[in-house]
């Protein structure tokens, strides 16, 4: 199934076009290409709703006219907004550059504001022009997250290890449900126990995680030392920003959910598993 975009990040698409007119709407659509959806022309939540929808089904599927479609919708409705600096964070567009990040994508924007110093105190700033925004992919070439995640899910379940593929997957619904924090106290559990009974099968007979990852880089077993090194920093990042202190963005809970799955899967295959 090809990904594209969530449906909190469609949600917060359709709240902006519906402040727009019924005109721009349609604009909006005719240049995303997605007027081939539209199978109705009641209200315009309702309009928005059903064309994003049906778009983001066809994208599912293959369609990589309709992804695309999505994307330059949500580009699209990025006109209208004032500068983001005059923005508080809860604004609308704050809330899709939030919603963007979490589906692998940063809205970034071309500030045509020139400020010139006049002296040590003062300045002025000359507006150049409405401010230019972009879409761009946050994955480096070539990473494809969802084959990730497949991957690992088929490895735990072929594995036995039932509890470490419950939280992995409470992990991954969290994420695609933008619940961050969560997403990222799911994977603690899930690292844990599977570091615990990889080290086990070597001898480990203690009882905690991070002893574990140590016990395998100590005594040489599973990984090489480089390998160990790096899984004891997942262990490190595994902590800090959980479902408790403060709230974790999307870009940290995404950037956590690609390293921890990678190296968890590296694991599984050192260990024969």
């Amino acid at each position: 199934m090809m990904q594209t975009l969530s449906s909190p990040t469609l949600a917060v698409l359709i709240k902006i076009a519906v402040t727009r007119t019924a005109k721009e709407i349609h604009t909006s659509l005719l240049a995303a290409n997605l007027d081939r959806f539209i199978t109705e022309t009641s209200s315009k939540e309702r309009l928005v709703q059903t064309v994003l929808v049906d778009a983001r089904r066809a994208a599912h599927k293959g369609d990589k006219d309709a992804h695309r479609g999505l994307l330059t919708f949500a580009k699209e409705q990025t006109s209208g907004f004032r500068h983001p600096s005059k923005l508080g964070p809860e604004s609308l567009l704050f809330q899709l550059k939030e919603a963007l990040l979490a589906d692998g994508y940063d809205l970034m924007w071309d500030d045509p504001t020139i400020r010139t110093d006049i002296d040590l105190d003062s300045w002025i700033e000359i507006d150049k022009g409405p401010v230019t925004y972009h879409i761009r992919p946050t994955d480096a070439p070539g990473t494809e997250m969802a084959g990730e995640i497949s991957a690992l899910e088929a490895q735990l379940n072929a594995a036995g290890f039932e509890v470490a593929l419950n939280h992995y997957k409470q992990a991954v619904d969290n994420l695609n449900h933008h619940n961050y924090e969560a997403s990222n106290g799911a994977l603690r559990p899930m690292l844990e126990d599977v570091t615990f009974r990889v080290a086990q099968k070597y001898g480990y007979t203690g009882a905690s995680g991070g002893n574990a990852i140590n016990f395998m880089v100590d005594q040489k077993k599973v990984v090489p030392e480089k390998w160990g090194r790096l899984m004891q920093g997942a262990w490190g990042i595994s902590h800090p920003e959980g479902p408790h202190p403060g709230r974790s963005s999307a870009d940290e809970a995404r950037f956590r959910m690609l390293i921890i799955t990678s190296i968890v899967r590296r694991l599984l295959q050192h260990a024969g598993l």
